[in-house]
């Protein structure tokens, strides 16, 4: 049996990496978190970017009451589950912003707060949503991270602790890839931007801190004499080629 040459395995496997890398409509972020829905996924790296999309509060039909208190149970599940559906993994912060424009109100207040904290522990033990600190999401939506334009929030939303680690994961890791090598720093502060924030302050870089070290032990990226990598693991697909992936379209 012949040997495979090594430059045609490289050649295939650059090109499998620029097809991912250029996803069609059933390799978007959307697209595989339909898929994660029906089946077991850990990770899955998207390559399409989208603006940040905000849940628009008018519909979320709150308005009309008196009283944060007074909003049926269900009304107030519904609004959350479909801000989660929109923004998941959404931080607290911006969930209460949605919740109380929806609601008419300018500031939580204690009560509000326990109520909104009350829904979410409600709808998490139902496993509608899952919990991850003060985030709140499908379980898709931490499997699946999409990479989110963030620059046109309010500077109030717009704030890094208010980005799940797995979206930063995501943007470190196809930063890191897309340019083939980077120091530490550079990475970090490419990633960044990418995403809508400025510069790589010393807040900045603990925050990515977790994320990085996260994506260096799942093999999305490696230490090469101290630049980061591409990793083994950056371009695997949870499923064989045979498995159709069904678009939200």
């Amino acid at each position: 049996m012949s040997e495979t040459d090594p430059g045609a395995l490289e050649a295939l496997v650059r090109a499998h990496q620029h097809f991912i890398q250029h996803p069609a409509s059933n390799e978007t972020c959307d697209a595989w978190r339909a898929y994660c829905r029906d089946h077991d996924c850990d990770w899955v790296t998207t390559w399409d970017t989208q603006p940040y999309r905000e849940t628009e509060t008018h519909g979320l039909a709150l308005s009309g009451h008196d009283r944060f208190d007074d909003i049926p149970q269900e009304e107030l599940d519904r609004a959350l589950l479909r801000i989660v559906n929109t923004e998941g993994p959404v931080h607290l912060v911006i969930l209460t912003r949605r919740l109380l424009e929806a609601a008419g109100f300018s500031r939580a207040g204690s009560r509000i707060q326990a109520r909104i904290h009350e829904a979410r522990a409600r709808l998490g033990a139902q496993g509608l949503i899952r919990l991850d600190g003060e985030f709140s999401g499908r379980p898709e939506q931490f499997a699946v991270p999409c990479l989110r334009d963030w620059s046109n929030l309010p500077d109030a939303l717009r704030q890094l602790d208010h980005v799940h680690d797995s979206e930063l994961m995501l943007s470190l890791v196809r930063t890191v890839t897309e340019t083939g090598t980077l120091e530490r720093d550079t990475a970090m502060n490419d990633a960044l931007h990418r995403m809508g924030f400025i510069r790589l302050t010393d807040n900045a870089r603990d925050r990515l801190q977790a994320p990085l070290e996260r994506a260096l032990e799942m093999a999305l990226v490696v230490n090469r004499n101290g630049d980061l990598e591409a990793g083994p693991k950056a371009f695997h697909r949870p499923r064989s080629p045979a498995d159709p992936i069904t678009s939200l379209g």
